[in-house]
């Protein structure tokens, strides 16, 4: 993990403290972080920060996602096969890139990859030579292990670190945006993110997420038992704006929705 972006952490637990490492570095692999404010201390293996709860969320699709065989077959095999699964018509994984990039605009602080997962967008955004640092960010060890792994092999650097949203531990008005690629579903608490999202923008940073429509009725109870909240369009729109993020668009590409929402300006 690099100063660009350990500089930007706020601790978790008394949500005051500037994490720094010590001894003072630059990058950091291995060794601590620490909160001067409470004297929490949390850990950085292979650059990798670890800022969750303990214990960490047990809903039935994360204990899923913390599997390191889901995990290893994430990109190849899983991820196609709910996209066929689930979008009508399907986009390739080139084209929804497009759109979540088109989306992003240009941001002028890093760009944190909400719900990162292996890092699949995270490592598109960082070959973008124009855009600032990238950080991935996601509660599943087993994914977090195979998106620095895939990193390594492709020679592109990302900052990773596990923790639980809805909180984001960074400081206040941080960052240049937000992307939540199809994992808007897995947030129980949609206004306490957005109060999160709003707060670690930038002004003028953009928030862009995916998320799949409700199913039917008898559809819409199997993914509440598995920890899933498809929202609809309205819903988003109003949660967006009550917390102060505006500009909104959307793409309706059912069932997956595309919402885009702006911090003002001063």
């Amino acid at each position: 993990m690099h100063r660009a972006i350990f500089q930007l952490l706020r601790c978790p637990r008394c949500r005051r403290g500037q994490l720094r490492p010590d001894p003072d570095t630059a990058q950091l692999l291995f060794g601590p972080l620490h909160c001067p404010e409470c004297q929490a201390s949390f850990p950085v293996t292979e650059g990798v920060a670890d800022l969750a709860p303990q214990p960490a969320s047990s809903a039935l699709a994360q204990r899923g996602m913390e599997q390191r065989l889901i995990a290893r077959s994430y990109e190849r095999y899983v991820r196609p096969a709910l996209q066929r699964a689930l979008a009508a018509p399907p986009l390739d994984r080139d084209s929804e890139y497009l759109l979540y990039r088109s989306l992003l605009g240009r941001p002028e602080a890093p760009v944190l990859d909400l719900g990162t997962g292996t890092g699949l967008f995270a490592r598109r955004l960082a070959r973008e030579p124009e855009l600032p640092a990238v950080v991935g960010m996601d509660l599943s060890r087993a994914m977090l292990e195979e998106a620095v792994a895939q990193g390594r092999e492709a020679g592109i650097h990302v900052d990773f670190l596990r923790a639980e949203a809805p909180y984001l531990p960074f400081q206040d008005d941080s960052l240049g945006a937000v992307l939540l690629s199809h994992s808007l579903h897995f947030i129980s608490d949609v206004g306490r993110l957005l109060l999160e999202v709003a707060r670690v923008l930038r002004p003028g940073g953009r928030f862009v997420a995916s998320t799949w429509l409700p199913p039917g009725r008898a559809s819409a109870f199997v993914q509440r038992r598995a920890g899933l909240h498809p929202r609809q369009e309205e819903e988003l729109r109003d949660a967006l704006s009550a917390v102060g993020l505006g500009s909104f668009a959307r793409l309706r590409l059912p069932p997956l929705l595309v919402v885009k929402a702006e911090k003002p300006t001063r």
